[in-house]
Formats: structure tokens, C-alpha cells, sequence
């Protein structure tokens, strides 16, 4: 996967799918942390509810979680999920639409809105309307996971609309059958054929123009609204710089150096540093701006006393923190405080 190429290393992917699979990783009684090691990210980062990866922080772990289950459906559960879980805020817009037509062109057109791996394209007929994948970087080993979770999520929340008595016409994978090929028998209650030449769902077209019982205009427009916001953020970072931020933000009281920081990301200090001049950063601008967005937030929403803000950043005289904190922002610590309570 080129590493120089915004389409996989900015952080612009939610991270519903990865919080699914920590989800039954859990449930299986596993320790997920280590499907994170090297990537600047940890399991209480994905859950955190507005957090962002890249595409390559993703399919690695994927990849590893794959490769520690590989007999399970792992696609399968986690697309299965409630599908608002699933879907986030794109499930919210997709079930407040007038029917099922407008829900597919909403779930196609901010699909992204979802933490989407794959890519889609609809084909239709008079009788039949298909949801056709396409992968945004090959990866045999991957394919079956990626197809599982879009076709399993998909039903799910169209029988959330329509009623568990829905199921596809037919569903057609590019890939060998895996060891657990029932599991797909059992979700879908359709024809499977494997080794197809294309990867895609097929769905009787009558279902196009049922209405939905949850619709709603207001809804649907606030919904969408947001799903804009996560698919157009106002500024993303290319994923080495998220991964450091996240580390310092887990950190801050240890005051990691570029050494400490590059460990954790098994990589060499010199390849951390050419990693960031090419994303045109400095640690130490990073690192300031981490403790500045800190610091703001104990001052602004806690009581906290001064010196023990110091601490939390790492800093160990009080004078150092308040010299720092007004060249970051040209007010003192308590002149800030006093400024964010004044009615």
C-alpha cells in the first residue's frame, strides 16, 4: 500500500468497524491491544466517539485480527451488530428516509459517513436492483472480511425497515468459500455462489419504493447534515501525526520525547522524523499543541488548581507550565479560567 497517498494514510475513516471487531474480541474473552502495536492507537482510543483513522490503520488491524481467528466469520458478526450501531449517524439518515429507494442513495452516497472499507456502485433491472463492491486496494487476504461486513450490515438494516422476512435474491463472492461458508447460508437465506467473477448483493426491485414507517424529514435532514461533517472534515492529518498526538494525549504526565514516541510506533527516531517533515510538523509544535488542548480543558471544565494541571502535563515546576501555556496563547492559566466563566 503506497504510504504517500492521501487515499490510505489520512485519518478520515470512523471507526465503527474496528469498534466492532474489539467488541467480539471481547466476548471471545481475547485481549485486542495487541491488533493496535505500532499504530499509535489503542482500544480506548477507537471507542472514543469521534475518533478518525486511516485506511492503513484500519486493514492492519483487520489483518492481524483475521489472522488470530481465522476459522470465524468475523465480517459476519460485525456487520450483524444493531444496525445503528453499525451504521452511526449514516443508519439514522438511511431509516428517517421517505422509502428504501431514497435510504440506498443516501447509504451510497456518504457511505464513508459509516467507516466504510469498500467502495459501491449499484446496477439495476426492472426486477433487480444489486449492490456491486469494489475494493479500494487489493488485498486477497482481506476480501472476504470487507464483502462480510458490507453485505451483512446491509441486511441487517434493511430488515430493520422492512421486516426480518426480507432476504436478497442472491449473493455472489469472487473469492474460495472459507472454512465457515454455512454462516453465510444461515444470514442471508439466499443462493451463495463463490468464485463469482464480481463481488455483489441482489435485491428484488419491488422493495425500491416501500415506504418506511421511520421516516421523517426533520430527522433525515439533521442526519445528513452530520454525515456530511464526518465525510468532509475541515482539516484531516495524514495517520503518522494522529498517531502521535494519541500518544502523547495517553502520555502526557511521562513528557514522551520523539525517542520515547517513535519506540511505541516500532519505528526508528529518524524515520519518525522524516515521517513528520514530510507532513510538514514538528514534534514540538505537536506537543504543544496537545498540551494547549489540554490544558484548555482541565481550566476551562474543572477546578482543578493550577499546579496539578502542571502535573498532568508533565511538567514539574508550576512556573514552567504558566511561562509555556502564555506563549501558546498569550494569557495566563488563571486569565484564561477567568475569561471562560465570565457570563
Amino acid at each position: 500500500m503506497p504510504q504517500d497517498d492521501p487515499r490510505f494514510t489520512e485519518s478520515t475513516i470512523p471507526t465503527f468497524i474496528i469498534a466492532g471487531l474489539v467488541e467480539h474480541a471481547v466476548t471471545k474473552g481475547l485481549n485486542p491491544e495487541s491488533w493496535f502495536a505500532g499504530l499509535g492507537l489503542t482500544v480506548a482510543h477507537i471507542q472514543q466517539s469521534e475518533a478518525m483513522i486511516s485506511f492503513r490503520q484500519a486493514t492492519t488491524i483487520i489483518r492481524r485480527a483475521v489472522r488470530e481467528l481465522p476459522s470465524e466469520p468475523l465480517g459476519l458478526h460485525v456487520g450483524s451488530r444493531e444496525a445503528l450501531i453499525s451504521f452511526g449517524m449514516l443508519g439514522f439518515a438511511m431509516l428517517s428516509s421517505q422509502n428504501v429507494r431514497e435510504a440506498v442513495a443516501t447509504g451510497l452516497e456518504y457511505h464513508l459517513a459509516s467507516g466504510s472499507l469498500m467502495d459501491f456502485k449499484t446496477e439495476s433491472s426492472p426486477t433487480e436492483i444489486a449492490l456491486q463492491l469494489h475494493e479500494r486496494f487489493p488485498d486477497p487476504e482481506l476480501l472476504p472480511f470487507l464483502c462480510e461486513e458490507v453485505f451483512a450490515s446491509s441486511i441487517a438494516i434493511i430488515r430493520v425497515m422492512l421486516g426480518n422476512e426480507v432476504t436478497p435474491l442472491g449473493v455472489e463472492l469472487s473469492y474460495s468459500p472459507p472454512p465457515y461458508a454455512a454462516a453465510y447460508q444461515r444470514l442471508f437465506s439466499c443462493p451463495i455462489r463463490f468464485n463469482s467473477h464480481t463481488n455483489r448483493i441482489v435485491f428484488s426491485a419491488s422493495l425500491m419504493d416501500r415506504p418506511l414507517a421511520t421516516r421523517s424529514t426533520a430527522s433525515h435532514a439533521i442526519a445528513l447534515a452530520t454525515c456530511r461533517r464526518l465525510i468532509e472534515p475541515a482539516a484531516t492529518n495524514q495517520d503518522i501525526i494522529s498517531s502521535v498526538e494519541n500518544l502523547l494525549r495517553e502520555k502526557l504526565r511521562q513528557r514522551p520525547s520523539m525517542t520515547d514516541i517513535a519506540s511505541w510506533l516500532n519505528i526508528t527516531e529518524r524515520t519518525l522524523r522524516r515521517h513528520l517533515t514530510e507532513a510538514g510538523q514538528r514534534f514540538s509544535d505537536i506537543r504543544d499543541r496537545v498540551m494547549e488542548q489540554r490544558a484548555r480543558i482541565l481550566l476551562s471544565n474543572s477546578t482543578m488548581p493550577i499546579a496539578n494541571i502542571a502535573e498532568e502535563l508533565g511538567f514539574s515546576d508550576a512556573r514552567d507550565f504558566r511561562r509555556a501555556f502564555r506563549r501558546w496563547t498569550g494569557l495566563t492559566p488563571m486569565g484564561l479560567r477567568q475569561e471562560m466563566r465570565k457570563p
